[in-house]
């Protein structure tokens, strides 16, 4: 029987209304309770039917599986020579969960099509989109039910096998895809890494793909369908001249998905097995990359069963920590790698559209790679290396550079550096209209710029030599998206300095360390803050804060290394008070945040302010019981509006108000107070030296004094230290720069200032570009100076009574 005379709409019944990726991968979390069942296959009955001429016979088998997500059930079925065509049919209880489809045979997989499809056909001449089209073998074959129950009574479900039997069908041929594009040999090439078409969940054809991919100006693009070879080998007069085509899969684990890019033709990567299966997944991967492929750790911070990446990161080569329009999802995925990389794990981040359906845009974003030709092997060469970047359209471009007397690296780049040299780094930007530029190092936030409406910026920063691990950049519109108060614009990996000692992965062992002064001037012997958790020894974490109170105790904050918020307070070398996770503005025990600072008042009160990972500025009061009321947004520029910061600076004055400095979203220093009514007064930017307008840079700090005035010590986009004084009538001395050490100007790395208006404890560090530092009247401090980080203490600007150390900075456990 030739295959066009089948009945095919009834192999193949319409999916019904397309799903967002997102909403059905959160689908699965109802699942995660439940626990795994076993991976064997379910109990089947079934029923023989013989077709009604004599050219098919179809088999009823029907089956039952328990609550869980973590589990398969294998339909086994014999086929006889002669049998050209399999066609699968199934039905189960839709309110139940969802049942994934597939089948092998003897030769093993033949195709895959998740929960998409109900049904499929395969011959020789033709297959389903998802299934491999190729010879029936005669043999053992089986059709393999995922199903993800979510009813506490299970899923009925049934399977109708139906073999065709008839004359031999010819051979489906497909084409090869050409490794390179002819006549594009090294430059800069857009390329998007995760799409999906008919093949698996996506509603493009390949060809519908291309088109979308030429007119968002990309150069090179990578099919990868879910848990499938098949888009490979059905390419047949169509492969493109002018655009590179990438074979993938995504390997759509219950565990965690991952791009295999790379692959040959044909290539097909398990996905039955987790992380309790010791070897399986690295095993997988060895096979990608002796086959010349590329391991991604797909959008692996996703909070859904079977999306959330549990694997490890050592095996991957890079991160997708961009996946589609940005939501908290990516931003918890920036930050994660953000972590890694201070860490001195040099993993490439990348940014994909993962594009299903017409209304998601191919190449939004994308990825732009240096690579030395428009190839297969240039191309992925590039990426493992980070020689890249993501940006949210063709429209954008990025030109991120690091330069050292004759030497210039770009991002995947390391400079090479001695400790005294002087590193000039310069971001230009095109094509970002109305958006914020940011220069970050593991010390955090060094610079920032806006970019006006024509969209044509320049950010630069002056670091020195090797006090820096590495230097990345970030272009954001401060617009909010649908969930996050801004839009990632674009994205650069690192340039790097110099090659840490530590190993990666070790945050355990960035533990927080704190002595005491005593009132002669001896120092006190360096020990690790208690752990948060019982029986945790110590606390491991990315930065903290401490005030000093009139009755000798010290206030910690603790940022942990998830970035969650803790709280405790210690009496020499007494915990007064156990760790306590601090909630966050709705109450919510998960509340992260980029940075926090603290400052005490005569009364034994705290003012708490904190910047959260999407850069708005909160503030609570601690009650001098040790009572935590709860987190109110820092009122913005406008009324009913909530201010947003990349820095900030608290310090308590002599008659129960407070000061707030502050580094806003466009870059610039601004300053606000608090009475002791509780009102505030409006921000006020900080005009520049030297006659600018107004001072950017990468720290910044105050005091108060015991006359009402403050004091300001800021650095500024030059690498150069800074100073003036807000008097107590609220007028500003205007920014200088005190003199060095042993020159005219001092540049430096962190700053801090400190005063006495208050009955706490004080202290003063600097950073000086010759590695020297003083610290005094510190309360607590961080651990001893890790191997890769020069002579000075604390990373973020540490002025009120607290010491501080930048992110992930922290001292490794001896």
């Amino acid at each position: 029987m030739s295959s066009e005379h089948l009945p095919c709409p009834a192999s193949d019944p319409d999916p019904g209304p397309g799903v967002e990726r997102r909403s059905l991968l959160r689908l699965g979390a109802m699942l995660a309770a439940g626990g795994a069942a076993a991976l064997v296959p379910a109990p089947v009955v079934y029923a023989r039917t013989r077709g009604q001429g004599t050219g098919t016979e179809t088999t009823t088998y029907k089956g039952h599986s328990p609550y869980g997500n973590d589990q398969w059930a294998y339909v086994a079925f014999d086929v006889p020579a002669g049998v050209q065509r399999i066609s699968v049919s199934t039905s189960h209880d839709a309110a139940a969960g969802i049942l994934d489809l597939g089948i092998f045979g003897p030769s093993g997989f033949r195709g895959w099509s998740g929960g998409e499809r109900a049904g499929f056909t395969l011959s020789g001449a033709d297959a389903t989109p998802g299934y491999v089209p190729g010879p029936v073998e005669p043999g053992g074959w089986s059709v393999i039910l995922g199903p993800m129950v979510g009813a506490a009574g299970g899923m009925a479900w049934q399977a109708d096998v139906t073999l065709h039997h008839g004359d031999p069908l010819p051979r489906a041929p497909y084409d090869l895809l050409p490794a390179s594009v002819t006549g594009r040999g090294p430059g800069w090439y857009r390329g998007d890494l995760h799409l999906h078409s008919v093949h698996s969940d996506g509603k493009r054809t390949v060809d519908e793909i291309v088109a979308a991919a030429r007119q968002e100006g990309l150069h090179f693009i990578a099919t990868s369908d879910h848990n499938t070879s098949s888009t490979g080998v059905t390419w047949r007069g169509n492969v493109p001249t002018d655009l590179l085509i990438l074979n993938a899969e995504e390997v759509t684990t219950r565990h965690g998905h991952w791009l295999a890019v790379g692959l040959p033709q044909g290539e097909w990567v398990d996905w039955r097995y987790g992380p309790a299966d010791q070897g399986v997944f690295d095993g997988h991967v060895r096979r990608v990359h002796s086959l010349g492929g590329l391991t991604i750790a797909a959008h692996p911070l996703t909070p859904a069963a079977g999306s959330f990446w549990e694997f490890g990161l050592d095996r991957v080569d890079a991160l997708e920590v961009w996946n589609g329009p940005g939501t908290l999802d990516d931003a918890a995925n920036l930050a994660a790698w953000h972590v890694m990389l201070c860490l001195g794990k040099r993993i490439a981040a990348v940014g994909n559209s993962d594009a299903h359906s017409p209304a998601d845009a191919v190449g939004r974003p994308h990825n732009v790679v240096r690579a030395t030709s428009l190839s297969t092997p240039a191309v992925l060469d590039a990426l493992r290396l980070g020689r890249s970047y993501a940006v949210e359209s063709a429209a954008g471009t990025v030109d991120f550079t690091a330069r050292a007397g004759g030497a210039v690296a770009g991002p995947g780049e390391e400079l090479p550096l001695s400790f005294f040299d002087s590193v000039d780094v310069t971001l230009n930007v095109t094509g970002a209209p109305d958006s914020i530029a940011t220069l970050y190092t593991e010390w955090g936030i060094m610079a920032a710029t806006r970019i006006d409406g024509s969209g044509r910026g320049q950010l630069r920063w002056r670091g020195w030599g090797r006090a820096s691990l590495f230097a990345r950049a970030e272009v954001r519109r401060p617009k909010p998206a649908s969930t996050t108060l801004d839009q990632l614009v674009a994205l650069t990996n690192p340039v790097w300095f110099h090659s840490a000692r530590l190993p990666p992965y070790d945050v355990e062992g960035r533990v927080l360390f704190h002595t005491e002064r005593h009132p002669d001037g001896a120092w006190g012997g360096m020990r690790p803050l208690p752990g948060a958790a019982a029986g945790a020894a110590s606390f491991a974490g990315v930065q903290s804060a401490a005030a000093g109170l009139a009755d000798g105790s010290v206030v910690v904050l603790g940022i942990a290394a998830d970035n969650g918020l803790w709280l405790t307070v210690v009496r020499g070398t007494a915990t007064v008070r156990p760790w306590q996770r601090v909630a966050g503005p709705d109450g919510s025990a998960g509340f992260t945040v980029r940075e926090a600072d603290i400052a005490a008042f005569p009364d034994g009160t705290c003012r708490i302010v904190v910047t959260a990972m999407d850069g708005t500025t909160y503030h609570q009061q601690r009650r001098a019981d040790g009572g935590l009321p709860g987190f109110r947004a820092l009122p913005g520029l406008t009324p009913k509006s909530h201010w947003g910061a990349t820095k900030v600076s608290v310090t308590a004055m002599p008659d129960g108000s407070a000061q707030l400095l502050s580094y806003g979203t466009d870059g610039t220093m601004y300053h606000c107070a608090r009475g002791r009514d509780g009102t505030w007064t409006a921000w006020g930017r900080l005009a520049g030296a030297n006659g600018a307008p107004a001072f950017s840079g990468p720290a910044l700090a105050i005091t108060g004094m015991p006359d009402g005035s403050s004091q300001v010590l800021a650095i500024g986009l030059d690498g150069m230290v800074y100073h003036q004084l807000r008097r107590p009538d609220g007028s500003w001395s205007g920014f200088r720069a005190p003199r060095g050490v042993a020159s005219a100007t001092m540049g430096a790395a962190p700053s801090a200032s400190r005063g006495r208006p208050t009955a706490r404890p004080r202290s003063s560090r600097s950073g000086s570009t010759d590695g020297s530092g003083t610290t005094s009247g510190s309360r607590t401090a961080p651990g001893p100076p890790s191997r890769r980080y020069p002579a000075r203490t604390g990373g973020t600007p540490s002025p009120r009574g607290r010491s501080a150390s930048p992110p992930c900075a922290t001292a490794p456990r001896t």
